[in-house]
Order: C-alpha cells, then sequence, then structure tokens
C-alpha cells in the first residue's frame, strides 16, 4: 500500500495527482478522509476496481457504495434532480450529509444493482473532492469496517486496510468521526433515514 500524509486543508496536488492515477488507470483502491470518517473507494466507472471492493463486502450488507462528487454538476450526471431537491441539497452541500435520489443508467449495475437510486455526497473535505475532479467522475465510497471512533483513526484504519488498498491519504485524526446523515429525496418529501454527524432542518 503506498501512504501519504495529506494536508488537510490544502492539500498536495502532486500526491493527489499520483493517488488519481492510480485509482484512474491502475484500478486501484483508494482510502482518503472525508467530513464524516475515513472512506474507501474507487473510481465509479472502473468496474475491475469496484468488482474489489464489492468481494470485500460482499457479506455486510450494511456496507453499501454512495458517490462522493466534487460538485452538482458532476453529481448530475448520476442522478435525477428536480428544481426542489436542488434547492436542497444546496443548503446543505458541502457537508456531512448523503442523499438518496433516483439514479441514471449511468450508476453502473455493480455500484446499484437494480438501477433505481443511489446515495450521493459532496463532503465538506478538500481532499476528496479535489480528488472527484482530477478523477472527472466520482468515487464509488463505501465505509470501513470499524467501530464507531476509530474509522476516524488513522492509525487503526491504515492497519485495518493494509492488505485491501492500493493508497491511503492520511490528513490525521479527524474531528468528531461519525456517519452522514441520509435523507431519502425520492419521495414528495425529504425522509432522514439516519440520523449522522449532519444537523437536519428539513
Amino acid at each position: 500500500m503506498i501512504y501519504y500524509e495529506i494536508h488537510p486543508a490544502n492539500p498536495q496536488i502532486r500526491l493527489l495527482e499520483q493517488a488519481a492515477q492510480i485509482l484512474k488507470h491502475e484500478n486501484g483502491i483508494c482510502v482518503y478522509p472525508t467530513d464524516t470518517v475515513y472512506g474507501m473507494g474507487a473510481c465509479a466507472t472502473n468496474a475491475k476496481a469496484v468488482n474489489r471492493i464489492a468481494s470485500l463486502i460482499h457479506k455486510d450488507k450494511k456496507r453499501l457504495f454512495s458517490f462522493i462528487c466534487c460538485d452538482f454538476h458532476q453529481m448530475s450526471r448520476y442522478v435525477k434532480m428536480e428544481n426542489w431537491q436542488f434547492k436542497l441539497m444546496r443548503r446543505y452541500l458541502p457537508g456531512p450529509y448523503t442523499f438518496i435520489l433516483p439514479a441514471t443508467n449511468y450508476v453502473p449495475k455493480k455500484v446499484c444493482p437494480k438501477r433505481k437510486t443511489v446515495g450521493v455526497r459532496m463532503p465538506d473535505c478538500p481532499v476528496c473532492l479535489e480528488l472527484a475532479r482530477m478523477l472527472d467522475e466520482p468515487l464509488a465510497n463505501t465505509s470501513i469496517k470499524l467501530p464507531g471512533r476509530e474509522r476516524g483513526d488513522a492509525y487503526t484504519v491504515k492497519t485495518a486496510v493494509v492488505n485491501e488498498v492500493d493508497i491511503m491519504l492520511d490528513t490525521g485524526m479527524l474531528e468528531n468521526p461519525t456517519g452522514s446523515t441520509i435523507v431519502d429525496l425520492t419521495g414528495e418529501e425529504p425522509v432522514v433515514l439516519r440520523d449522522g454527524k449532519g444537523p437536519w432542518h428539513g
């Protein structure tokens, strides 16, 4: 595993470029910080890399894929957004939220087997946003199987994933490592599926 220490607010571009190269051209899997916990992901359209992650998590049905997007333009390729949904999400993103929306046909079957809905994220975290921007596509993201606060402890995460991933971007201990707030926007009104780090005001 390649390991880089990354500045959380001003990530070193050359290191992110090397990470993007591995993800884009070497079927790589990466661990990176978000504004909640450390995530594990690959290029959303790289079937081989997504299959590698799927084989790691297939026994744990709670570890689903979401998409980390750098902006709404990138997000709009993979989910269908009505105007009210866009306006609502714009109030909360970037931030520690996952929004469930109808998936478009660009969402790979391995990420969303029935291609009906998918969770999308835009974390308030320069590292993963810049990585998604460099890739010119979302990160197919999933959680790391660790309890509670350990998912925000870079050393514990590194030990847990050293044999599973190709590269890790370490920004140190994450502040208040807690899962994202999950909001379903597929109905007429938002429905909070999980209370997480992000406060919800409707």
